[in-house]
């Protein structure tokens, strides 16, 4: 199986991206930042707002609209479906596995330690999670290593480094166009700036990398020139709201990020032990890539740390980095016979740690209460397969057998993701569980009082017209209204005298706590009013 996987590298990465990003995409419920994307994508395809995007027919200039772009690529299909909006996102973070594993390959000149690297960020937690919670930020970073990978080509190349140089210049365009400047200053700039210390600052690697760099941010910048040629009020006003986030949302201490190594999940151990660059300088085959590798991680953390506004999902840029830097580790213990002390104990701990994990699942029926036959069914075929990785880590729990327990991380995660994940509809706790999916809505006479959630215009499916009281009301003699749980008192108040309540339904979106639960968020409850013109 070791043979095979060293053999087909590449084949390898996508059967793992498979079963790691493609199983269950229609089993978690969309996130508020899945819906946003979800939203604009439809009304792409609904309402022709390809490039001045909108939400609920409301201008949304927060993202530019790359990754809506090609989520219409498949959801033109199906509007309805969760699984064919997710499935672009699941595309590409497959792609930033390849990339990732094409840069890493460039860098090391060999390509046992660009699989090795690969394999970990494939199976790193928030790479995998940061594709349900942010979609946008799985693009730009995907995309920002392309540009990455045609620029060291580039640099490297004697023959082609224009041709590299244009699709470096593309690949940079296209993260700029999934989430503005974030990328550059998360992944391209500790990036460039490691490079140019561990490897060349010659006059044609920095001619190449300030060239593509201002071409990238051109083509990037395209979408924003037309939105400001064609609507610069509201541009300029949601722009100096999002610059004002940054400094006063979500404002997090420096030392904030510091843990950043758990972002990596299974593999937070390893990843921590492997930033001891004084005591593993020595031992790893390529000084100068680990140098590069570890300077890349440090200074990635850095400049996030300096920005105030902080979220878990911004470490995702440093798990690229990470997964090199820990490759190098794993490749020395592959390697040597006889393991130095802190590579045996990080190991040990880690394996015992991974073991416990495995056998833990048995536990599972005390935490869900749902007895039915699918439960069953579902919990016995991931107990044997947890156990399965468990016994091979038993049987083979000796640092001589390091690549054998490599491969139980990676088996491990996949189950997680293809099997574990699944059980998710076991965990739904809130038998009243409903969205606006159900309901039988009137597009014509459908209106939203205040504001509208993400989730809730999405599970509507179509656009709303705001109802303002303010104003004449409309003339229909049905009217049906989506009021938010937090102003149906203000909304009652202001039903015209002409008018009854024909009908109230309440859509409650809790799928993990019921009403009686403390963890129950009113947000996630809607009512559809529908409203009667009296004879």
């Amino acid at each position: 199986m070791l043979k095979l996987i060293n053999k087909y590298p590449v084949i390898t990465l996508i059967l793992v991206c498979v079963i790691l990003f493609f199983f269950n995409l229609g089993k978690l419920p969309i996130s508020i930042m899945e819906a946003r994307n979800f939203n604009v994508a439809r009304e792409m395809l609904t309402e022709n707002n390809w490039l001045l995007t909108t939400m609920n027919a409301i201008p949304r200039y927060e993202k530019p609209p790359f990754p809506a772009w090609f989520t219409t690529m498949f959801s033109q299909f199906d509007i309805k479906s969760v699984f064919l909006y997710r499935l672009p996102t699941s595309i590409v973070a497959t792609l930033g596995v390849l990339f990732s594993y094409y840069l890493f390959k460039s860098l090391a000149q060999t390509k046992k330690i660009a699989l090795i690297a690969s394999l970990v960020l494939s199976t790193s937690f928030y790479y995998v999670a940061i594709r349900f919670e942010g979609p946008s930020d799985t693009y730009t970073h995907v995309f920002m290593i392309a540009g990455l990978l045609f620029i060291t080509k580039a640099i490297q190349s004697s023959t082609k480094s224009l041709l590299y140089t244009s699709l470096a210049i593309l690949g940079i365009g296209i993260s700029v166009l999934s989430k503005g400047p974030v990328s550059l200053y998360a992944v391209f700039l500790p990036f460039i700036i490691a490079y140019f210390i561990a490897y060349s600052s010659s006059k044609k690697a920095i001619i190449i990398s300030i060239s593509t760099l201002l071409f990238g941010i051109a083509l990037g910048a395209s979408w924003y020139l037309y939105v400001q040629f064609l609507d610069p009020k509201v541009l300029t006003q949601i722009a100096n709201e999002e610059t004002s986030n940054w400094s006063s949302y979500n404002v997090r201490p420096f030392y904030y990020y510091w843990s950043f190594f758990i972002q990596s999940g299974i593999w937070s151990v390893p990843a921590l032990i492997s930033l001891a660059y004084p005591y593993f300088k020595s031992k790893v085959d390529n000084k100068k890539l680990y140098k590069f590798s570890w300077l890349w991680t440090v200074l990635a953390v850095i400049l996030l740390s300096a920005i105030p506004e902080k979220k878990s999902r911004y470490l995702v840029p440093v798990l690229f980095p990470l997964a090199l830097n820990l490759a190098q580790v794993l490749l020395y213990q592959f390697r040597t016979k006889k393991l130095d002390i802190v590579s045996r104990i990080a190991m040990k701990f880690h394996y015992v740690l991974i073991f416990c994990i495995g056998i833990s699942v048995v536990a599972i029926p005390l935490i869900i209460e749902v007895r039915t036959t699918s439960f069953w069914i579902w919990y016995y075929t991931l107990v044997a397969l947890m156990f399965a990785i468990s016994a091979v880590i038993f049987f083979n729990y000796s640092p001589l057998k390091s690549k054998v327990l490599f491969v139980s991380n990676i088996l491990l995660i996949m189950v997680v993701t293809s099997v574990g994940v699944y059980g998710i509809q076991f965990l739904k706790q809130n038998d009243k569980y409903n969205t606006l999916t159900s309901a039988e809505l009137q597009p014509s006479s459908l209106y939203y009082y205040k504001s509208m959630q993400p989730e809730v215009i999405w599970d509507s499916n179509r656009v709303s017209q705001p109802l303002d009281f303010t104003k004449s009301f409309p003339s229909q003699p049905n009217v049906q209204v989506i009021v938010g749980n937090g102003y149906v008192e203000e909304f009652r108040k202001q039903i015209p005298s002409e008018y009854e309540i024909e009908s109230i339904k309440a859509y409650d979106r809790n799928y993990f706590s019921s009403a009686e639960d403390n963890k129950h968020r009113g947000r996630k409850v809607t009512y559809l009013y529908t409203l009667k013109r009296k004879n």
